[in-house]
Order: structure tokens, then C-alpha cells, then sequence
């Protein structure tokens, strides 16, 4: 019997070295560079394979080589596009294969740090030491591997915590145009808790370098650095670095899913992740849809947010995505394509913003798909009122502002709605648990019932 059992797993270490002999390259490919069009490079370099990754060396003295990835074919030439400002190169420079794909490293070294798209610290802190490569492709989880959200995702923030409630491993999307208070919400979500065992994984994708210094330093503070990796690609790096970034993100996630950590996954934003692989489709000529986005754009975002979920044999990934919202929102392609895919969304009004009313949530027009599961009766019914209260309001907004058709009915109306205001307002540090914030919702209903 142990003879059997020591070939069996002699085979199996057999076959596994096999496996490994089988994808070492004999010899190294390569080829020139032909021609360079914008931010396309054309060489001649046969065996090259999509998504590979190959290196530029150029002929200037003293002069780096450039990183690229192949991106697409042109008839018998191969596209490739370089991570970096493609200075030094001229025509005939070397190409030389690295026959890998893009990965980024891993590890819980990564935590309470500030890293590039490719896991190189940005912080003065050190270099970071690695505990693994993860790939940043991966293939499509079976929907049989996940598990059904029945856990709530605690934010500590009252409005979304009562009338949105999230659950582990839920997709949100967070709408917002500029100077709403949509990284000071963020923030303040990645602040719900300092438990070891909770990770805030955050990718600023397009930012400005003042905007991810401010976040990092300030909205996000040193509190909420300590379980926190924040992953940057600033607006001035090139597409394939500002993609790289989102993916590095999802691929750490993924690292600290299974390890046992409870990950929340926050992308800043996906719209422009989204204009960086819209960048990247139309240099390789895909043709363009609507607004200029390619197909190619369209498939790859329900494949990033399909990567988080709460799953079978690991811990769940609960995702935060945020969408600008700029101009007409439902013929964005972008946004609609996201609001179909995500598990809810949470819209924020300029309006409310305006008004000093902070988080600025317009609680109807946001919609949490997993609440009816996540609630129980006496809640659903509190929040039923308070939203019943804000869209009456709302219509009849002009005529109490201006104190026309005033009797008892829109004095009433008017003072729940203050309440109601006052309940979903909160204090930029102010946290509250998920019963605590049940407890002021149970007691604003009362107060209503009473008016």
C-alpha cells in the first residue's frame, strides 16, 4: 500500500515538473522596431501572444529599458504599447520577449503603505518585500463558488448603514460629480473599523498628484492607513499604467480574500478606468461606440467587478466603485453599463451638497439591491416613511419654500422633513454601529408618526 501511495506521488511531482519544463522558452524571441504612432509602437517580432509582456532596448547610452505589452496585430506586424514615456527609441532598436504576463506582488508587507501600479512604494517608508506574485487575469469564478450575502457590511455611516443596507461581498457603485464629498465619504467607510482582519484595498486611478497626496494624508489620515493599501496612478502616467493599477488592486484583494482577511475593495474611479482602456482599444483601432468607448471597454468592466462576491473557500471581497457622473448621465455608456452589473448604487446630489447636507446621499434616487434581504420588517417599514416623506417634499418644494398653501398638512410635512434631514446628515469623524443606527431610525419614525 505505501508503495503505491510513494508512485502515485511520485508521478504527480513528475508530472508537475513536466508541466513546468514544457513552458520554458528555448530561446528568447525578438525582433525591431518598425514604426511609432502616437502611443502605438509597431515591431517585427513573430511568437508574440496578447497581453504578453516584452522590453525595448534602446540604442541611446545610458538609456533604461522600456517595459511594453502587446496590445494587438497588424497584418504581419505586432502592436505594442510602452508603460512608460517611449523616449531613447528609433527605429531597428531591439525587442526582446520576456514570455510572462503582467503580475503584481503580493504580501501583508503591502498594508499601511502607498505603492504605484506596479507594488513599488511611493511613500518614504522603504522598499516593500514581496510574499508572492499574483497574476492580474484571471479566469471567471464559477457562480456556483459563491455564497449568498446574508452578512451586513457595517459602513458606520447612518444613511446607508438604515436605507441602504450593504451586505459582505456586495458590488456598490457610488455616483458622484466633482466636489460632493465623494472621497470624504470613502474615507470615512474605510474608517468603520480597525479589526486585523479587514482590509481596505484602494485604487486612485486618474487622479491629480495633489488630490491622491491630500487623500492619503489627510482624508484618510494615519488611522485609516493602518489596515489600508492605496494603490496610485495619477492622470499624467499612461493608459496601460493607469489600468494596471485597478487590476494590481483586484489582484491584492484577491491575495488577502484567501488569506482569510475580509477585503473591502474601493476604485477611484472606474469611469476613468474606463478612458484608460478606451485609450488603449482605439491605439490598437478597435472601432469606437458611443462616446468613443470601445466594445472591448464594455467587456472588461463586469469582469473586474465579478471579481469580488462572497465566495465558497475564501473570504469575501465587498467592492466600492465609484462612476463620475458629469453631464448626461444615461447616455454614458459607462454609467449605465455599471449600474446594470453592480449590486446597487449610491448617488450623490450636488444639491444636498450645496445645502451643507453631508454625506450628500439622495436617498431616492440610490438603491441597494440585497436590502430586502438584509432587513427586517420594522425597518423596511421606517425606511418606506422616510422616503415617502423626502420625495413629497420634493414635489411640492417650490410651494413650501415659498410659504404658498400653507395649513397643517405642510407644516407637518415640513417638519418631518427637517428630521428626516437631520437623521440622514452625520459629522465628517462621527461613526455609529449597525443597531445604534437602527435605534435612530426607529426613533425618527416615531417622532414622524407622532407629527
Amino acid at each position: 500500500m505505501r508503495d503505491i501511495t510513494a508512485n502515485r506521488q511520485l508521478s504527480g511531482f513528475a508530472a508537475r515538473y513536466i508541466n513546468a519544463l514544457s513552458l520554458i522558452s528555448l530561446h528568447h524571441k525578438s525582433g525591431i522596431v518598425l514604426q511609432n504612432t502616437g502611443l502605438v509602437i509597431e515591431v517585427s517580432c513573430p511568437g508574440l501572444y496578447l497581453s504578453q509582456l516584452c522590453e525595448i532596448l534602446p540604442s541611446l547610452a545610458g538609456t533604461e529599458r522600456i517595459l511594453c505589452q502587446v496590445i494587438g496585430f497588424k497584418e504581419d506586424r505586432t502592436l505594442i504599447m510602452s508603460y512608460k514615456k517611449a523616449a531613447g527609441i528609433t527605429f531597428g532598436c531591439k525587442v526582446v520577449a520576456l514570455d510572462m504576463f503582467a503580475h503584481t506582488p503580493v504580501g501583508k508587507g503591502y498594508i499601511g503603505r502607498v505603492v504605484d501600479a506596479f507594488g513599488i512604494a511611493l511613500d518614504d517608508q522603504g522598499a516593500i518585500e514581496a510574499d508572492t506574485f499574483m497574476p492580474i487575469h484571471r479566469e471567471p469564478i464559477n457562480p456556483l463558488h459563491r455564497n449568498a450575502i446574508n452578512d451586513v457590511f457595517e459602513t458606520g455611516i447612518k444613511a446607508i448603514d438604515t436605507t441602504l443596507t450593504l451586505g459582505k461581498g456586495q458590488r456598490m457603485g457610488l455616483f458622484a460629480g466633482s466636489g460632493v464629498g465623494k472621497s470624504t465619504l470613502l474615507a470615512a467607510i474605510c474608517h468603520r473599523s480597525q479589526s486585523k482582519q479587514q482590509i481596505n484595498i484602494i485604487a486612485l486611478v486618474g487622479e491629480r498628484g495633489r488630490e491622491v497626496h491630500e487623500f492619503v494624508h489627510e482624508t484618510l489620515g494615519a488611522e485609516g492607513m493602518k489596515n489600508s493599501v492605496v494603490i496610485a496612478a495619477t492622470a499624467e502616467q499612461p493608459p496601460l499604467i493607469r489600468a494596471q493599477a485597478v487590476y494590481s488592486a483586484v489582484a491584492m484583494a484577491e491575495y488577502f480574500s484567501e488569506q482569510g482577511f475580509e477585503v473591502l475593495l474601493i476604485v477611484d474611479s472606474m469611469t476613468r478606468f474606463a478612458m484608460a482602456l478606451r485609450e488603449i482599444g482605439l491605439a490598437a483601432g478597435e472601432p469606437p461606440t458611443m462616446r468613443g468607448y470601445t466594445s472591448s471597454v464594455l467587456s472588461a468592466l463586469p469582469a473586474i467587478i465579478e471579481r469580488c462576491g462572497n465566495f465558497a473557500n475564501r473570504a469575501s471581497i465587498t467592492g466600492i466603485f465609484s462612476v463620475l457622473t458629469e453631464g448626461d448621465e444615461q447616455n454614458d455608456p459607462v454609467a449605465e453599463t455599471l449600474k446594470a452589473i453592480l449590486d446597487g448604487h449610491i448617488v450623490l446630489s450636488s444639491a444636498l451638497a450645496q445645502r451643507e447636507h453631508y454625506p450628500a446621499i439622495d436617498i431616492t434616487r440610490s438603491v441597494s439591491r440585497l436590502f430586502g434581504r438584509l432587513s427586517n420588517v420594522s425597518q423596511k417599514a421606517a425606511v418606506k416613511s422616510v422616503r415617502n416623506v423626502l420625495v413629497r417634499y420634493e414635489e411640492n418644494r417650490t410651494l413650501l419654500e415659498m410659504g404658498l398653501a400653507e395649513n397643517k398638512d405642510t407644516q407637518t410635512l415640513r417638519k418631518q422633513y427637517q428630521s428626516c434631514c437631520l437623521f440622514l446628515q452625520q459629522v465628517k469623524d462621527e461613526h455609529f454601529t449597525h443597531s445604534d443606527s437602527l435605534a435612530l431610525l426607529a426613533t425618527l419614525l416615531k417622532e414622524c408618526q407622532h407629527d
